[in-house]
């Protein structure tokens, strides 16, 4: 090995223990269970739980508008819960996309009414939702797949890859938190549907 390539290698080495001094490994490594979000004030606008989700409007893959009070108490379509799913199509996303398909829905069918949406935030389009959706089958699917082209409704959530949002029919935000295993949605729905 030449004098210069192990130099390298000791220079890569010593970026790492660096780094990785610099981190808090402890907060990466053993994560709490409990929810360190600050407290809210019950009742107002916002996007943590106990507040209430201020009214948005997103395209479908029609290029229809899905907007958020149409499905709550009053709306046009009023649904008990509804339920928001941020993906980017990636191996991750579509596993708990399909685990809320085949092992949520399945569930919870002929209790109450609940609008599944599936918000693609990376697509940039309508119709390039309507591909990434086709392209992993779920056009004709019982979610309403969303085109957040501009963001909006992943910064209103504070969103990222993998982010569920229930929001109960009064608007209620009732859980904004990564999907996991999907337990906490099903106890949610199970409170929240007759």
């Amino acid at each position: 090995m030449s004098y210069a390539k192990t130099l390298q290698q000791l220079l890569a080495l010593s970026l790492l223990v660096f780094g990785l001094g610099a981190c808090d490994l402890k907060d990466d490594l053993l994560p709490s269970s409990s929810d360190q979000r600050g407290a809210v004030t019950t009742g107002s606008t916002g996007n943590m739980p106990g507040q209430i989700a201020a009214d948005f409007t997103i395209k479908d893959l029609n290029g229809n508008d899905f907007i958020l009070s149409d499905h709550l108490t009053g709306g046009s379509n009023p649904a008990d819960v509804v339920v928001l799913y941020f993906t980017m199509w990636c191996p991750i996303c579509l596993s708990h996309s399909d685990h809320i398909y085949t092992n949520v829905m399945p569930q919870f069918l002929g209790r109450g009414t609940v609008v599944y949406g599936l918000v693609d935030y990376v697509s940039g389009s309508v119709s390039a939702t309507y591909a990434a959706a086709q392209a992993n089958g779920y056009v004709g699917s019982s979610y309403s797949i969303l085109a957040d082209v501009d963001q909006a409704v992943l910064n209103q959530f504070n969103g990222a890859m993998g982010i569920t949002i229930v929001i109960d029919s009064d608007g209620t935000i009732l859980m904004n938190e990564d999907y996991r295993t999907g337990d906490t949605l099903v106890q949610i729905l199970d409170q929240q549907l007759p």
